[in-house]
């Protein structure tokens, strides 16, 4: 079974890298992100500009600026976006008829979701990890705000950060997969997918902080398996618990339950859709 896996594992990755131009776009949206809307919106210059004094901290998760603030969010964004791409890639796989002939393989037909889920988090930790290396980057160019670390910021926070987007990105991918294997319809994966994307997005802590948001939001924000990811991530880059949420053993263990949850519902989705098939 290990070497199955290992085998199209191998496959989705080469299939990825030999196609430059979706290596390109998946870079070159959050760049976007970071240069156009993390430089547009640095809040935390205007707040500066009001000269109320206040301690941007405590708007910002214990952030420096905006930008700090929204770079780490960006990395879960990538974690989203990298997992419904994984469910799109299955619903391919069936339209050429390579889903076909995996089902007809003499391999376990678990190795099917299981591989994908695992190319997916290569991909999408490869790319949270240039995408962070970028907007630390952005400090070093002249008129341009970058992500500030911690001065104690080193190898076991660095460490909790690739846990946190790990656990996020094993729990959305086997989501996503799964839907990919129900679903067969380009219209309705893709309708499904924009349901749990913007909510998830826009109901997080990941670009507005919590503090700003009407009541009713908070409540929801305070519960969006992507604000426990931020939230304990931003703890880990800054040093600090000012401003946070909840403490990163709470956010670690929301995230995990999010994931555990999310693998058994795609375990469940993944076995009768494959064994209808």
């Amino acid at each position: 079974m290990i070497g199955e896996t290992l085998a199209l594992i191998a496959r989705d990755l080469k299939r990825w890298y030999r196609t430059p131009a979706q290596i390109i776009l998946v870079f070159t949206t959050p760049l976007m992100w970071l240069l156009l809307f993390g430089q547009a919106f640095n809040i935390g210059r205007l707040a500066q500009v009001d000269g109320t004094g206040m301690d941007l901290r405590l708007v910002f998760g214990g952030a420096p600026d905006y930008f700090s603030f929204m770079a780490v969010g960006q990395t879960a964004f990538i974690m989203l976006f990298a997992s419904f791409f994984s469910g799109v890639s299955i619903l391919w796989d069936r339209k050429f008829g390579f889903l076909s002939k995996l089902q007809v393989a003499p391999i376990p037909r678990s190795v099917i979701p299981l591989s994908r889920i695992a190319s997916s988090l290569v991909k999408s930790m490869l790319q949270a990890t240039v995408v962070i290396l970028l907007a630390a980057s952005f400090v070093l160019i002249p008129g341009l705000s970058g992500l500030r670390f911690s001065p104690s910021f080193g190898i076991v926070e660095a460490a909790g950060m690739a846990l946190f987007l790990a656990l996020l990105g094993i729990g959305l991918a086997a989501l996503f997969v799964a839907l990919g294997l129900v679903v067969r319809n380009e219209e309705t994966l893709f309708g499904l997918i924009n349901l749990l994307n913007f909510p998830l997005m826009f109901t997080s802590s990941a670009l507005i902080p919590i503090a700003l948001m009407p009541d009713w939001l908070r409540t929801v924000a305070l519960y969006n398996p992507i604000t426990f990811v931020v939230d304990g991530m931003r703890q880990l880059v800054f040093s600090t618990d000012v401003g946070a949420e909840y403490s990163v053993a709470v956010d670690m263990l929301g995230i995990g339950v999010f994931s555990g949850l999310m693998i058994g519902l795609g375990a469940v989705l993944a076995r009768r859709a494959l064994l209808r098939n």
